[in-house]
């Protein structure tokens, strides 16, 4: 990734800052978003944990291509603003990157320890989920406190 350290730290400080994101997948055209919670990794792919059996996660396997957007909800009209919206390619995480994805989660989420026992463990068929990584295409991070009032910048991997 090629581009200025103020942008790369203002992605990172807004990934780390938020937990949520919304992801918008499809389907012959049907749109459908939903909330997850997410990890994220030095190269700023993100991982999610959910239910083969949604909406989205069955539109993912028909088609990778989703949008993403993370910011604060408690943001206040006319303050300055932070998010990023992104768009990129989701599939499911297979054995051999089970255990780092599932320890990033996990740092991440430490709670999730109570359910899950083993990092490797993530796909036991008990949870009927699946870990996802969203490799990111375009980022375009809005960030007003570092960029002033309708500052925003954009990246392309």
């Amino acid at each position: 990734m090629k581009t200025d350290k103020k942008t790369l730290e203002s992605i990172k400080k807004i990934l780390e800052k938020n937990k949520l994101l919304t992801l918008s997948t499809f389907d012959k055209n049907i749109p459908h978003s939903n909330t997850a919670f997410y990890t994220f990794d030095n190269k700023f792919n993100l991982y999610i944990w959910s239910e083969e059996g949604t909406a989205h996660g069955k539109n993912m396997l028909k088609n990778k291509k989703v949008a993403v957007n993370i910011f604060d909800s408690s943001q206040k009209w006319g303050s300055l603003l932070q998010g990023i919206q992104v768009r990129g390619v989701a599939k499911q995480i297979r054995n051999i990157g089970m255990v780092k994805v599932g320890l990033l989660y996990l740092k991440r989420f430490p709670a999730a320890i109570k359910i899950v026992k083993n990092p490797a463990r993530f796909h036991d068929k008990i949870f009927e989920s699946k870990l996802y990584k969203i490799e990111l295409r375009e980022i375009k991070v809005f960030d007003e406190k570092n960029f002033g009032k309708g500052g925003f910048r954009e990246v392309y991997l």
